[in-house]
């Protein structure tokens, strides 16, 4: 794992990071002393500096200066506001190393330090190679290599907490004054927008991971493994020591246990809460000897029945993989890391793949330079890679397949668009609409395009414009003049609101596909396709649709808003199909019932997200708490409200957009319906939850011996031994044994992608820290006719300003093909 903090020049940081060497000793009384920290890098050997760090020569170059304080060696020295002083880079093991190693003889604790500091200064050169650069010339414009360096200090232990002994924690501060020496003898600070790109900490912490998990297999016969994400079919991230037990590792985890603990409460996530969380929860520390230190470690371990004999017994012979076995490996691992980038991106950048790669090196004794050399290997010579424009300055890729589908799927939706096989007469059209006396006027030439088009339609509607509405009229008109009519989605809750609202029979797409292979639906020229949700659709699942509809030479009509959530998958041909053979747009929005809600909604999705919350504000359905709780808490006051005084519980929607998030709304709501006595005594458990009689449930897998939908709601009509007896919103019962189909969970709050397609009378949308977007807001704020409140708290948006930012922050999916250079087509 690895950290990456900037360091600032104020006095108080400068001495904390001068004095890191003396920081361990302050941990323990050490009987050998304080370990101070040792130079590393070409820098460092340039200035003349090797072996032991000596404090005032670090503070020195931390201020910018040569070791002895005479020179400077940057032109903004200390005291020039904003000036960064260095920046820490701080390695970590896995926990189970650093329990191996509270448990392991003095002559294996070396064993396995030298493996952990040769792993940390491989990684360090990585570093070097790819972030040693300065600028200079006017206006530093210039950018050219040169050499840094790094003060490497030790630590054993975590920071305790109060009343117990801090566990152990095997890390490395490694500290870059920002200096940098160019080779003709000049020196400026360093350049760290290399340090700082996208995904660059990642592929540098899983670099380190896969030299040490590699070296501990070489160097000292140490078998490791990856653990599955609970409950997923799927590895982590990291690796653990084979042979060390799990339930120790998380006894000896207090601290990061503390820090998560924080996290829930606060509601935080992601790498720079962590940051927060541990400088929050820090306490102060406790002097502890060493031999102190050892006997607490030890008795711990011994309850796990893991100590000395135990580690020995891990230390095995060691088996290097051949030159060829490890080139083979470093190709299936570039290879893999390929094809998962691939299934939900269209272009990659080569800290993508060089993260992605090591990770899966990890395990399987290959390295740093293993892994290095097959990435660029990869990206240099062969022949499938395509070098794209530059993604916010830095190269990114894709491969000749991707170009391929991508541009077949264009050019067969433009061949289909320019096709005009099932065409209705003018007068036929008109005679229809004239009938629909409530359609607008832009639903009416959605329905012309629909009818009359060529074989390949685009309908571009904003959220709730009335777009199922209009199919069904369109249905209307086809089915009159004897074409069947199939609808589809990505999502299966889509899909049925689709065929709820229009009438048109509809399923998933992966059962659509199914269900033509197996020939129990089969498309002709009297069959229009109709997508629903278009703009979620990737690429490989549009283009396999498409080639069927060609080949059919069916029609297809894609029905969408490029601006709702994105597409998992990789791509986003919707937006480019619509920018290329044109789209007929739908902007009335009609389930809004007041103009100013209205104009919140097209507000989101313009991205001016400062006028959308003022109006929200200014009628109190913007609430930016001063604490997580106190939002979360007037949410489900609110959400009573409504929902209790006429509103009803099914048609008062509750959203987030992490799946935490919406588990902790959902335990708070029950409690909610449990105060009002709307729910039975007896419960089922089900994945964490205890389901109820009177429960809301969504189901979350498609199972067709059941006739359920992922994503389907309704309520609990009975609770016996492990089954549950469920009526679905669509009126239909079905019972479920919990034991062998487990697939559910509550429903009063969903994420916000669950939610894309549905409509309700009130919702609630409770904005964590940096877990919203355009997109999520623009979908979250459109699913209400009547009213939408929005609750975040401080720490997550700051205030209006900076909700504002976050809710206008585009991530739109793209296709490779929209950026191409010149000749690589």
């Amino acid at each position: 794992m690895l950290s990456l903090k900037p360091l600032g020049a104020t006095n108080n940081e400068l001495t904390y990071y001068a004095n890191l060497g003396e920081a361990e000793s302050a941990d323990y009384y050490s009987e050998d002393g304080a370990r101070p920290g040792r130079w590393r890098g070409a820098g460092a050997e340039m200035l003349g500096l090797s072996g032991d760090v000596d404090p005032l020569v670090f503070r020195n170059l931390l201020e910018g200066k040569n070791p002895d304080g005479t020179k400077s060696l940057v032109q903004n020295q200390r005291g020039v506001r904003g000036r960064r002083a260095g920046f820490d880079l701080t390695f970590s093991l896995p926990k189970s190393f650093s329990v191996l190693w509270s448990q392991a003889s003095e002559a294996e604790r070396k064993k396995l330090d030298a493996v952990a500091e040769l792993a940390i200064l491989r990684t360090l050169g990585v570093v070097e190679e790819l972030c040693g650069k300065t600028r200079r010339g006017k206006g530093s414009q210039v950018t050219e290599s040169a050499k840094i360096l790094f003060a490497v200090f030790s630590h054993d232990t975590a920071r305790g907490i109060p009343g117990e002994a801090p566990d152990a924690n095997r890390h490395y501060h490694c500290v870059m004054p920002n200096v940098a020496l160019r080779v003709d003898g000049t020196s400026g600070s360093v350049d760290a927008r290399p340090l700082f790109a996208r995904r660059m900490k990642n592929a540098l912490g899983s670099l380190f991971r896969a030299e040490a998990s590699m070296l501990l297999r070489e160097e000292l016969g140490v078998e490791t493994y990856r653990p599955q994400k609970e409950g997923r079919d799927e590895p982590v991230s990291w690796w653990e020591v084979t042979g060390v037990p799990l339930g120790l590792v998380k006894a000896m985890s207090k601290r990061r246990t503390e820090i998560e603990d924080w996290l829930r409460r606060t509601g935080l996530s992601g790498a720079r809460a962590a940051e927060k969380a541990a400088l929050v929860t820090r306490q102060g520390k406790t002097k502890h000897t060493r031999r102190e230190l050892d006997v607490a470690w030890r008795e711990q371990a011994s309850v796990w029945g893991f100590g000395a004999q135990e580690v020995t017994k891990l230390f095995g012979e060691a088996r290097s993989l051949s030159a060829d076995e490890k080139l083979t490996g470093s190709k299936n691992a570039v290879a893999r890391s390929l094809s998962m980038l691939l299934d939900h991106q269209a272009r990659f950048t080569r800290n993508e793949l060089l993260e992605l790669a090591a990770i899966e090196a990890q395990c399987q004794g290959i390295g740093i330079d293993d892994v290095a050399d097959a990435v660029e290997q990869e990206l240099t010579t062969s022949r499938e890679i395509v070098r794209l424009q530059d993604k916010d300055r830095v190269p990114s890729y894709t491969t000749r397949e991707m170009v391929r589908l991508e541009q077949s799927t264009v050019e067969r939706a433009t061949r289909l668009a320019g096709r005009r096989g099932h065409a209705q007469s003018h007068s036929q059209v008109e005679a229809c609409l004239s009938q629909h006396k409530t359609l607008k006027s832009e639903q009416c030439e959605a329905v012309r395009q629909v009818t009359s088009g060529g074989d390949l339609v685009s309908i571009t509607g904003f959220a709730g414009t009335g777009k199922t509405y209009m199919l069904g009229v369109a249905k209307e008109l086809l089915e009159a003049s004897g074409y069947k009519l199939l609808g589809t989605s990505l999502a299966a809750k889509a899909a049925k609101v689709l065929e709820a609202d229009s009438g048109i029979p509809s399923t998933h797409l992966d059962q659509l596909f199914l269900d033509l292979e197996r020939r129990y639906r089969t498309l002709d020229d009297k069959t229009v396709v109709v997508v629903d949700e278009a703009g979620t659709v990737g690429t490989r699942h549009l283009a396999s649709l498409l080639q069927r509809v060609e080949k059919a030479r069916a029609k297809i009509v894609l029905v969408g808003d490029e601006r709702q959530t994105q597409a998992v998958a990789a791509g986003a041909p919707f937006r480019k199909i619509s920018e290329l053979v044109g789209t007929t747009a739908m902007t009335q929005i009609v389930r809004q019932q007041e103009p100013w809600a209205r104009r919140v909604v097209l507000d989101l999705r313009a991205g001016e997200a400062a006028s959308a919350l003022s109006a929200l504000d200014r009628r109190r359905r913007l609430f930016i708490e001063p604490e997580r709780e106190d939002a979360l808490e007037g949410l489900c006051e609110e959400w009573e409200r409504i929902a209790f005084s006429g509103g009803g519980v099914a048609n008062t929607l509750v959203m987030a957009s992490t799946i935490l998030d919406v588990r902790e709304l959902n335990r708070r709501l029950q409690d909610v319906m449990r105060r009002h006595c709307q729910l039975g005594d007896y419960g089922v458990e089900v994945d964490g939850l205890c389901i109820h009689l009177g429960d809301r449930v969504m189901l979350t897998r498609n199972n067709r011996l059941l006739g359920v939908e992922n994503g389907s709601t309704g309520e609990i009509t009975g609770a016996w031994g492990t089954r549950l007896s469920v009526r679905l919103d669509s009126r239909f019962e079905v019972e479920i044994d919990v034991e062998e189909f487990p697939h559910l969970t509550l429903a009063y709050a969903q994420t916000v992608h669950k939610s894309q397609g549905s409509t309700c009378e009130n919702a609630l949308y409770y904005i964590g820290a940096m877990s919203t977007d355009r997109e999520l807001s623009y979908v979250a704020a459109s699913r209400a006719r009547h009213a939408t409140y929005l609750y975040t708290y401080e720490a997550a948006a700051l205030d209006i300003d900076g909700l504002a930012g976050m809710m206008s922050l585009s991530r739109p999916n793209e296709m490779a093909i929209q950026h191409t250079l010149e000749g690589t087509r």
